[in-house]
């Protein structure tokens, strides 16, 4: 199942209910981590910290829904991994098993909500094989790459391949059967991509009160309002933001000028990062003839930001953190406005200050069409 990071940045960065309105969970933990480790738990606004002690720690707080939350140790922007696992928290006594390096084979009883996704998503097929995975890989490290190792290594990651689309199945299926369940919602938002809008429609009013108010229903809202508005041929939303070296710049600067390629990205997203010398490579070749880049990061750690521009040498250009970015009247931020699904996006905007183009992911979107479409325009 594909995951949506910019529904993931957006709903935990959203403001925490009151408490008066919620209701308390109490998250306990057990872990093989040392003494004195500290572990973060960050759920739509909260960011909360404790330490392990005696192989154990202990979060507390309040809730009004079921809601999805980053656990995570050390400075990691990954969600699921080796030192991360998102976790769906409700108001209940939960308990949770967390190994060092493998945080994302996590088990948390006690939310009813984290079991529906668990079981939909086959977790436990899905660790198998990424166990399997791993143990190729090292295999391979130590070993060499001999015909047998890659053989086997290709199956599994056809077999995770086929997996994803039984879990999408088995999401659509929840989607339908389940319109109370705060879960539904964000299933519907991982699918909206790979579904007709008016499917969207369809299972979105099929949802309960409760969960179309929910954190995922307003999403999802939200995500069908701004499709429209940043469509190609719209006028692309304006923001003013501060620049990594601290000056401000705004959309409507360049407007008649020089066609702006919005570069939505993260350090944590793998392949952003890997476009980076082909992103060098189209900036230095396109620059001289009217092209801008504005790199927008969905990161919290300004050093991790800020290193990972000088690591992959992309300061050519230029950066904006969107917690930085001004938000619409409404208060949405710049990949709500855009309709940013996925992490890498690319939106492209003429000198007329519209959109020109929309790309996604780091395939022949980018590879080609974005690519096709500057060889148009500039050459």
């Amino acid at each position: 199942m594909k995951i949506f990071y910019a529904v993931i940045f957006i709903l935990l960065s959203l403001k925490c209910f009151a408490q008066n309105d919620a209701s308390r969970f109490n998250l306990s933990g057990k872990t093989n981590l040392k003494d004195g480790e500290k572990i973060i738990l960050q759920y739509y606004g909260s960011k909360d910290s404790t330490f392990v002690k005696d192989g154990s720690f202990k979060f507390s707080g309040y809730l009004n829904e079921p809601s999805l939350a980053s656990l995570k140790y050390r400075r990691t922007n990954i969600f699921d991994g080796p030192e991360s696992v998102r976790v769906f928290l409700e108001p209940n006594d939960l308990h949770i098993t967390v190994l060092s390096e493998q945080f994302f084979k996590a088990k948390l009883v006690g939310s009813q909500t984290q079991s529906d996704w668990d079981r939909v998503r086959l977790k436990d097929e899905a660790d198998e094989i990424w166990d399997k995975i791993d143990f190729l890989n090292k295999e391979i490290k130590e070993k060499g790459s001999s015909d047998s190792l890659k053989a086997s290594l290709s199956l599994k990651y056809a077999e995770r391949s086929r997996l994803f689309k039984v879990a999408e199945k088995n999401s659509l299926a929840f989607i339908r059967n389940n319109p109370n369940s705060y879960l539904s919602p964000y299933l519907l938002s991982s699918l909206s991509r790979s579904l007709p809008k008016d499917s969207v429609q369809f299972y979105y009013r099929s949802f309960s009160g409760p969960v179309l108010n929910s954190a995922w229903g307003r999403f999802i809202y939200k995500e069908l309002d701004h499709e429209e508005t940043s469509k190609i041929g719209q006028p692309a939303p304006g923001f003013s933001a501060k620049l990594a070296n601290g000056k401000t710049i705004s959309l409507a600067e360049f407007k008649s000028k020089k066609y702006v390629l919005l570069d939505f990205w993260g350090t944590w997203c793998v392949h952003c990062r890997a476009l980076s010398p082909d992103m060098i490579k189209m900036y230095k070749k396109y620059e001289s003839k009217g092209l801008e880049i504005v790199s927008i990061a969905t990161d919290y750690d300004r050093k991790l930001w800020q290193k990972a521009i000088v690591d992959d040498r992309t300061g050519l250009w230029k950066h904006i953190l969107l917690m930085d970015a001004s938000k619409s009247a409404k208060g949405d931020n710049l990949a709500v406005q855009y309709n940013v699904p996925a992490y890498p996006t690319f939106i492209l905007i003429d000198k007329e200050g519209k959109v020109a183009g929309r790309y996604g992911g780091e395939g022949n979107d980018f590879h080609v069409n974005l690519k096709n479409k500057l060889a148009e325009i500039f050459e």
